[in-house]
């Protein structure tokens, strides 16, 4: 919220001015939104590898989160995994990995469980679940078992670059004729789910009920 405010809303701010300053926030917010999607459509950075995994990401991921991605699928190749033991459906596996502090590297051994029929893994470095990307351990455990295709759990929604952000379809005196026709679709359907979802969350049944149609 600091940063969005940064620049345009003040501390000692009446009601009058903050809502001219927060129109202004919000203008410069879509301005360099439309510039960002515009930079990320005609600006593709190059896979670093022939792996399927990395073409999507780099068809689907905003140039600046599919850079961190690029990040773990070069850890990759300093990946070692070692099975220690196959449960059922599960494989677990040791990955030995370092850390670097500064001047000070540090051995790491990392516990990777792997759900063969699912396609589902876990890793106890906790990176995908922290920050929404994948490590190079289980991106080494894709490879060792020749996944070649990723599942859509692990593609967010967040990162993707063809979904337009919701901030973009809130009401402000700036928005141009295109896009109040959008902000106008968009919060009758929002009021259109919002009541659904309140009658559906009254009982399990509904709620199954709205999830499937």
């Amino acid at each position: 919220m600091n940063a969005f405010f940064d620049g345009y809303v003040h501390a000692k701010t009446n009601l009058k001015e903050f809502v001219d300053q927060f129109d202004n926030a919000l203008k410069k917010k879509i301005e360099n939104e439309i510039s960002s999607d515009f930079h990320l459509f005609s600006v593709s950075i190059p896979c670093i590898s022939r792996s399927l995994i990395e073409k999507r990401f780099q068809e689907l991921y905003t140039n600046a989160k599919f850079r961190k991605i690029q990040q773990q699928i070069m850890g990759v190749l300093d990946m070692d995994p070692s099975l220690l033991r196959h449960d059922g459906v599960t494989k677990t596996y040791l990955v030995e990995d370092e850390i670097r502090v500064e001047e000070f590297t540090k051995h790491v051994t990392y516990y990777v469980d792997f759900n063969v029929e699912e396609c589902d893994a876990k890793c106890s470095c906790g990176l995908f679940q922290m920050r929404g990307i994948l490590c190079r351990h289980i991106l080494a455990i894709f490879k060792c078992n020749g996944i070649k295709s990723l599942p859509d759990r692990y593609i967010l929604d967040r990162w993707r670059k063809d979904i337009k952000r919701r901030y973009t379809l809130i009401h402000n005196s700036y928005d141009p004729g295109s896009q109040r026709e959008d902000t106008n679709r968009y919060s009758s359907l929002f009021n259109i789910c919002y009541q659904m979802i309140t009658l559906a969350a009254g009982s399990k049944d509904h709620t199954k009920d709205a999830t499937k149609k």
